[in-house]
């Protein structure tokens, strides 16, 4: 499996270009607004999943697991603020795709979490499969809003 930093750091990247990014209508910065908001605990999130794979090797299973864990509720906890947003009618498509991929993201920080907990390395394996494609489709998705939004 290839490393996961490369995705982890673009996906940081593209949500910070989404909240510096220009608008042209009360709509949009209204969006952008709240986005901006959202996506500041959502980057947090994504540096600790960046953290988890780093610091794994010297760690136990049961506390890459915990990691897991915690960072599943995490996502948990802050996804509602991103998926309350109204997005202008033009990036409607990429963000339902953004805050799906998001939430699919949780999901296999969870399925991964209780892969580590069972021990079971083949399930392990698949769940953090899923992150890093989930994570991938999440920032594509994310890159089309900040070029939406660069296109005004």
């Amino acid at each position: 499996m290839r490393h996961p930093w490369p995705w982890i750091a673009a996906c940081i990247a593209v949500l910070g270009l989404i909240a510096i990014a220009g608008c042209g209508s009360s709509t949009t910065a209204q969006f952008i607004t709240g986005y901006s908001a959202a996506q500041s605990p959502l980057n947090r999130t994504f540096v600790g999943v960046k953290k988890a794979f780093t610091e794994a090797k010297g760690r136990t299973i049961p506390e890459i697991a915990r990691s897991f864990s915690t960072l599943a509720d995490r996502f948990g906890q802050e996804l509602p603020a991103l998926e309350a947003l109204k997005p202008p009618t033009r990036l409607a498509t990429a963000f339902t795709t953004l805050t799906t991929r998001l939430n699919r993201v949780e999901r296999d920080l969870r399925e991964a979490s209780l892969a580590f907990e069972r021990k079971d390395v083949v399930e392990a394996a698949h769940s953090l499969q899923n992150l890093q494609s989930d994570s991938v489709a999440a920032t594509d998705a994310a890159t089309a809003i900040a070029r939406n939004l660069d296109h005004r």
